[in-house]
C-alpha cells in the first residue's frame, strides 16, 4: 500500500499545474455579475451554468489525457524502467499510477465548481434545479472517469506502441463490440430488466452495464504493466491478449443469455397477465412473464389442444384481433430502434387453421397502436389509423390489397364487421373524461359498405346518456352499462330494447345458446344472477333471479356447458395477492337457478377480454374458451365442466 500511495504521489506532484489551472478556471464564472447586460437572477443563472459545464468538461477532458498518457508515455519513451529498478512490485506501480489519474481528474473536475459551489452550496446545482442528487452525481462522475480514463489507456497503447497487433485489435473490438451491444438489445427488448427500476435508479443502469467493462479493462492493463513491463511490443501483446480473453468471456454469456431468454416458449411462462381467446376453436392470445429468465416478457398464439403456439413481440397497448370462424388472427408488431420498441408497426397475419401454424409478414405499416377487426372468415381486415379507416383483401397475406380508404372525422368510436361487407363504427365511451369533448357525429352508429364504398348513418345515441357499448358476435345487439344500469340495444340503430339491470353494481352480460341472456353483479354485497329469455315478451323481467350469496365482486364466465354458466365471487374489491386467492367458483343452472360450488380460486381466463375487444363472446355452449380458468397463481387451466377435473396447461414453474 505504501508503495502505491508513493507512485501516485509522485505522478500528483509531477502534474500539480493541471490542479492549480483547474481552481484557476474555476474562479472563472465568479465574474459573471460583471456582466452590464446581465440581471442579477440571469448572473446567478449563468454563473451555476458555466460552472456545471466547467467541471463536465474536466471530468470527461483529464481522464481522455491522463489515460493517454501516464502509463503509455513511459512505456514508448522507456521511461518505465525507472520504477522497476526500485524494488516496487508491478500491481503497486499500476495501482498507484490508475490511482493518481482519478485523482488528478476528480480533483480538477471538483476544483473548477469550487469556488461557485462555496458560495451557492449543493442545492443550487442539483436538487433546486431538478437534476440529480449530490450524492449520485458523484458516484456517477467517479464511474465516468475511471471508465474514459481506461479507455484511454487501452486505445493510446493500442496507437502508439506500434505493433501488428492492431489489426487484429481494430477486427475484435468491432466484432465484440456488435456482439454484446445486440446481446444487450436483445434482452432490452424482451423486458430482461426492469426498465421502470432503471430510470429511478440510474446509477444502478450504469453500474451494471458499466462495471464488467471496467474490470476487464482493468485487468488488461495490469497485465500490461506485469507481464510487458518494458518492451513495448511485449506489452501490447499482453494488453491485447488479456482485453480480448476477457471480453470473450464476457459477450458468450450475453449471446446464450439473450438466445436462452428469446427462445422461451409458452411452457415457460410463470406468471399469466393477460389471455383473449379467439371467438370460436382453441387458440388464445397470451402475454406473461418468465420468472425463472429473468422476468422477461413474452406473448404468443397458443392453440389449447395442441400446444402449437406463434411467438409474437409484446407492446403495451398492442392487442390480437380474432375472425369470427378463430381460423385467423391478426396483429401489430413494432419495429425495434435499438433500445426501444417506435411507434410504426407491421402488420403480422397467423394462419391458426394450417398444418404448420405461422405468421406471415405484410407489407402494411401502419401506427403500432391502431385498433384492427377481421371480417367473419378473416378474408378482409379493417385498420383505423388517426382519421383513416382502411380496408384490405387479405387473400395474398404478405401483400394485402386496399379495398376501401375512408376519411373518418372522429377516432373515437370502435368498430366491427358485421358481415363480409360492412364494417359498422359506434360509440365506445369509458369515462366522464372522454365523454367531455364527444361531438355528434361521435354518437352515431355508422356503416360502410366495401361493395359500394359509401357509408350510412344507422343510428345513434344521446351524448348525456351514452353508456359503455360492446356489440353482440352476430351484430344483432349493443350492450351498453353505465353505473349499475345495463340495457341490450338494437345494434344497428341504437334503439333501446330492454333495461336488464339498474340496481347492480358493475353488471356484466354474457349472451347464451338457446336465445338466453344472463347478468352478473353485486347488490347490497351480495352477488346476484339475472337470467332472461329473449323470446320473451317483457325482456326487461328476469325468468329467473340466483342470490349467490355475500361478495363484493363478481366475474361472469362463458356457458361451460349447455345451460351452465360459471361465475366467480370475492369478497373483496382490489385486484391484490390476496384477492386472487379468495375467488369461489360457482356454476348455475340457468333452467333451474340451482348452484354448486366449483373448485376454489379459479377465475374465467378471459376476464379482461372486454377491454381488449370492442365484441362479445358469440354464444356458444362448451367452447373451449369458457373452459380456461386463472388458478390463484395465475396458471392457466382447462377445467372438465362433467368430472371438475383441472389441466394446468401453462404456467408450471419451470
Amino acid at each position: 500500500m505504501r508503495a502505491t500511495l508513493a507512485v501516485a504521489a509522485r505522478e500528483i506532484a509531477e502534474r500539480k499545474l493541471v490542479l492549480l489551472g483547474a481552481f484557476l478556471v474555476g474562479l472563472l464564472p465568479l465574474a459573471m455579475p460583471l456582466i452590464p447586460t446581465l440581471t442579477a437572477a440571469q448572473a446567478r443563472d449563468a454563473r451555476l451554468l458555466c460552472a456545471l459545464l466547467l467541471w463536465l468538461t474536466l471530468a470527461v477532458a483529464l481522464p481522455i489525457v491522463l489515460g493517454a498518457t501516464i502509463m503509455v508515455s513511459d512505456i514508448t519513451q522507456k521511461r518505465f524502467a525507472f520504477y522497476l529498478s526500485r524494488p516496487l512490485p508491478a500491481i503497486s506501480i499500476w495501482a498507484g499510477k490508475v490511482l493518481a489519474t482519478l485523482l488528478i481528474s476528480a480533483s480538477g473536475a471538483l476544483l473548477a465548481c469550487a469556488p461557485v459551489f462555496f458560495i451557492e452550496g449543493k442545492d443550487a446545482f442539483f436538487s433546486s434545479r431538478g437534476l440529480l442528487p449530490l450524492e449520485t452525481a458523484l458516484v456517477l462522475t467517479f464511474l465516468g472517469i475511471l471508465l474514459l480514463s481506461l479507455l484511454s489507456h487501452t486505445v493510446s497503447s493500442m496507437a502508439r506502441l506500434r505493433s501488428a497487433w492492431i489489426v487484429l485489435d481494430f477486427l475484435l473490438a468491432a466484432f465484440f463490440a456488435v456482439a454484446i451491444a445486440l446481446s444487450l438489445r436483445s434482452l432490452f427488448l424482451a423486458g430482461f430488466w426492469d426498465l421502470y427500476e432503471m430510470k429511478r435508479s440510474p446509477q444502478w443502469l450504469l453500474w451494471w452495464l458499466a462495471a464488467p467493462v471496467i474490470a476487464t479493462l482493468l485487468a488488461a492493463s495490469y497485465v500490461q504493466v506485469a507481464d510487458g513491463r518494458t518492451d513495448a511490443r511485449r506489452s501490447h501483446g499482453a494488453l491485447s491478449a488479456t482485453l480480448w480473453g476477457l471480453l470473450a468471456l464476457l459477450a458468450l454469456p450475453f449471446a446464450g443469455l439473450a438466445w436462452w431468454v428469446n427462445a422461451a416458449t409458452p411452457r415457460n411462462i410463470t406468471l399469466l397477465n393477460g389471455i383473449q381467446a379467439a371467438p370460436r376453436g382453441t387458440w388464445v392470445s397470451l402475454s406473461g412473464n418468465l420468472r425463472a429468465r429473468g422476468s422477461a416478457a413474452a406473448g404468443f398464439l397458443y392453440d389449447t389442444a395442441t400446444g402449437r403456439f406463434i411467438k409474437r413481440q409484446i407492446l403495451e397497448g398492442e392487442a390480437v384481433a380474432f375472425s369470427a370462424d378463430g381460423t385467423r388472427a391478426v396483429w401489430l408488431q413494432g419495429t425495434a430502434g435499438f433500445f426501444e420498441w417506435r411507434r410504426a408497426g407491421v402488420l403480422r397475419i397467423g394462419a391458426l387453421d394450417a398444418t404448420e401454424p405461422g405468421a406471415i409478414v405484410s407489407d402494411v405499416e401502419t401506427n403500432v397502436w391502431a385498433p384492427l377487426a377481421l371480417s367473419p372468415s378473416g378474408r378482409r381486415l379493417a385498420v383505423l389509423d388517426g382519421n383513416t379507416l382502411a380496408a384490405y383483401d387479405l387473400s395474398d397475406p404478405s401483400h394485402p390489397r386496399q379495398a376501401l380508404a375512408f376519411r373518418i372525422e372522429k377516432t373515437s368510436r370502435s368498430f366491427a364487421f358485421v358481415d363480409e361487407d360492412t364494417i359498422r363504427l359506434f360509440p365506445r365511451a369509458f369515462n366522464a373524461m372522454h365523454r367531455k369533448d364527444i361531438a355528434p357525429k361521435d354518437l352515431a352508429i355508422e356503416e360502410i359498405s366495401l361493395l359500394s364504398k359509401k357509408s350510412v348513418v344507422s343510428g345513434g345515441f344521446d351524448g348525456e346518456t351514452l353508456p359503455f357499448l360492446r356489440l353482440s358476435a352476430d351484430g344483432r345487439h349493443l350492450v351498453g352499462t353505465r353505473d349499475k344500469r345495463l340495457e341490450v340495444l338494437d345494434g344497428r340503430t341504437g334503439a333501446l330494447l330492454a333495461t336488464l339491470s339498474s340496481d347492480l353494481e358493475s353488471p356484466k352480460l354474457r349472451f347464451l345458446s338457446g336465445d338466453r341472456m344472463v347478468v352478473a353483479g353485486v347488490a347490497d354485497g351480495r352477488a346476484a344472477l339475472k337470467i332472461f329469455l329473449e323470446g320473451e315478451k317483457n325482456r326487461s323481467i328476469p325468468s329467473c333471479f340466483v342470490d349467490l350469496g355475500p361478495a363484493a365482486s363478481v366475474i361472469l364466465g362463458g356457458e361451460i356447458a349447455p345451460g351452465r354458466v360459471a361465475v366467480a365471487l370475492n369478497p373483496f374489491r382490489r385486484n391484490d395477492e390476496r384477492s386472487r386467492r379468495a375467488w369461489k367458483l360457482a356454476f348455475v343452472d340457468v333452467a333451474t337457478g340451482a348452484v354448486s360450488p366449483g373448485p376454489d380460486g379459479l377465475v374465467p381466463a378471459d376476464r379482461f377480454a372486454w377491454w381488449s375487444s370492442p365484441t362479445l363472446p358469440p354464444a356458444e355452449a362448451g367452447s373451449p374458451a369458457s373452459l380456461l380458468f386463472l388458478d390463484a397463481d395465475s396458471h392457466l387451466v382447462r377445467l372438465d365442466p362433467a368430472t371438475g377435473a383441472q389441466t394446468t396447461l401453462l404456467g408450471r414453474s419451470k
